[in-house]
């Protein structure tokens, strides 16, 4: 018999939108089971709260990678269920969104949702035919659900554990125009202070791009101070790290991960997912950043998201060699939506030691729980 599975951050994790909704994880970002909102609360009273209880309870009232509380099949719900397991509750993981603005418009990245100068008639000219299809699709269906949500009050405050998962699919309407915003600075070290000094990691991303956040640097100063031994990441997409920011990181160490994320080893093959972004000025920041960072402890990584479009061997093994030749380690990480890759793990063996860490080759899955 299959034992039944659950995943750590119900448990163990946090992740603070830009909009102060604390949700369970990265895979929430749409927020649609809320903890709760730190404008309002602090967060260990959200994490305290019964809404933190409902989660896991949700969570693990279905045995496989279905998660009753968001509705969808969550790729971080994969840790076999031990029946005399003690799980413990403490919060070791916390992620920030500073900011949901961005300075590009990536293909099926949610940011589009949020953006309001991203129309349908981008689509066509952002992704081809193909995407203009897919995106139509998917904003017709969640224009239907609104309709249908509005038309029959009686739904609007049922949870996706009430509607099951044909009708938590079908009723997943447009992300609403309150999930964007950007944390004033005094709330974000405040959600810190609370998070206390026994995190073990604070990730300051999620949706949009965290060096266009203006006080980025008095967040990663006030991190570093009352919580010293926690590790700080911070992944970007490469096109806004400034030397002046750059050097008060370094100098004063405020950062222990730095994940470029850089989809491609050309401009042809960059620019298919990144619109707006130049391959040259992300891959050149990537190198100058590394070459500043070097023996200062500072880890920078060169992810690179996979899909169709930069997937051949001649492609990932020029990264592969590029990132070689610049000293840099590189991650590679299979997108799981439109345009993700088709090519087989068995012919993708090579790339085993370059997969990001807890992620897996395409149809392999993820690994403890991350």
């Amino acid at each position: 018999m299959t034992p039944a599975l659950r995943c750590r951050h119900a448990f163990e994790s946090a992740t603070v939108h830009a909009n102060g909704e604390v949700v369970c994880s990265i895979i929430d970002g749409r927020g649609d089971f809320v903890l709760g909102n730190v404008h309002d609360q602090s967060l260990a009273e959200i994490l305290a709260g019964p809404r933190r209880r409902e989660l896991r309870h949700l969570m693990l009232s279905t045995p496989d990678a279905y998660c009753a509380a968001i509705g969808k099949r969550c790729p971080l719900k994969n840790i076999p269920v031990d029946p005399t397991e003690e799980v413990s509750t403490r919060l070791r993981f916390l992620s920030i969104e500073p900011t949901t603005a961005c300075d590009l418009r990536c293909l099926s990245c949610p940011v589009r949702d949020f953006s309001g100068d991203i129309t349908w008639g981008n689509a066509f000219r952002d992704g081809g035919a193909s995407f203009a299809l897919w995106d139509g699709v998917r904003r017709a269906k969640q224009h239907a659900a609104d309709g249908v949500l509005q038309a029959l009050p009686m739904l609007r405050g049922t949870t996706a554990g009430d509607r099951g998962r044909l009708g938590a699919l079908l009723l997943r309407g447009r992300i609403p125009k309150t999930r964007t915003g950007t944390l004033p600075i005094g709330l974000l070290q405040q959600v810190v202070t609370d998070a206390g000094p026994g995190v073990e990691r604070i990730d300051l991303f999620n949706y949009g791009e965290p060096f266009v956040y203006r006080h980025l640097v008095d967040a990663l100063r006030h991190i570093r101070l009352v919580s010293p031994a926690t590790a700080i990441a911070i992944s970007t997409d490469g096109m806004q790290v400034r030397p002046q920011i750059e050097d008060v990181i370094v100098s004063e160490r405020l950062l222990d991960w730095l994940i470029f994320s850089i989809d491609g080893c050309d401009e042809d093959s960059y620019c298919r997912y990144r619109i707006r972004g130049r391959f040259e000025t992300a891959f050149a920041n990537l190198a100058r950043f590394h070459r500043r960072a070097a023996g200062t402890g500072i880890r920078v990584i060169w992810q690179y998201v996979v899909f169709r479009w930069n997937d051949r061997d001649d492609q990932l093994k020029r990264a592969i060699a590029m990132a070689e030749e610049l000293g840099v380690p590189i991650w590679f990480d299979f997108a799981h939506t439109w345009g993700r890759s088709r090519r087989r793990p068995g012919d993708l063996r090579y790339l085993t030691p370059y997969v990001k860490p807890y992620t897996a080759l395409p149809g392999e899955a993820r690994q403890e729980g991350w």
